[in-house]
């Protein structure tokens, strides 16, 4: 591992880089979340250990330690064996991460229409809690989906209470705009049953509830 003290050095300013666009490199932090990673085939360009102060001006957790591991960004990967969650303009990178670590708990793949946060942003990762190293995830267009010919789901409170087929494409839109109209226009609703005293589920809320019961039933 490389200890870095100055700003000026070039591998300061490339994990800095990355921390900010995580376009073709990644930073994954913490000494755990790092050895979890290599453990699981990932290989790093470098890991290196910051002074305290340019830990701070990078990371945003307390628990990196001033290690960070800079990794190349893996290729997309669109999960044809299992279900998949199809994000739908999902923007906050939390919710992204929650439901990547979700999908990894329920054995589903993840796919990204236009308009969400990107799940190898510092936040998503750490939202995912690690799950980001096992599951596929990929970009794609509602034409994309829609050209599998498989199932296509979207979650809407006016839809049937029923749990997702295992091989259907699940698409979960953000709370307050949903799904895109050509999603609606070639998707079946799905819904979740509830009391009727909430007006709607947050996205990582109802992807937790619907991801489950295609895993159970």
């Amino acid at each position: 591992m490389k200890s870095i003290t100055s700003r000026e050095n070039r591998w300061f300013k490339r994990v800095r880089d990355a921390v900010r666009e995580h376009a073709e490199e990644i930073v994954i932090e913490g000494p755990k979340a790092v050895a979890d990673a290599i453990a699981a085939g990932w290989s790093p360009i470098i890991v290196v250990e910051f002074s305290e102060e340019l830990r701070r001006s990078v990371g945003d957790t307390k628990t990196s330690q001033g290690v960070f591991g800079l990794f190349p960004r893996p290729p997309a990967r669109f999960a044809t064996d299992k279900l998949v969650a199809a994000l739908d303009g999902v923007q906050d990178p939390g919710n992204v991460g929650t439901i990547v670590r979700l999908a990894a708990a329920f054995d589903a793949g993840v796919a990204l229409l236009p308009g969400c946060a990107d799940p190898f942003s510092p936040k998503a990762i750490r939202a995912s809690a690690g799950a980001i190293l096992n599951v596929p995830i990929a970009p794609v267009t509602a034409q994309q989906l829609i050209d599998t010919q498989r199932p296509l789901l979207y979650a809407d409170a006016r839809g049937d209470a029923a749990a997702p087929p295992r091989d259907a494409i699940l698409v979960l839109g953000s709370e307050g705009r949903g799904v895109s109209e050509e999603i609606r226009a070639h998707g079946k609703p799905i819904a979740i049953e509830t009391t009727g005293r909430v007006e709607s589920l947050n996205v990582a809320a109802a992807a937790a509830i619907l991801l489950w019961q295609a895993f159970r039933f």
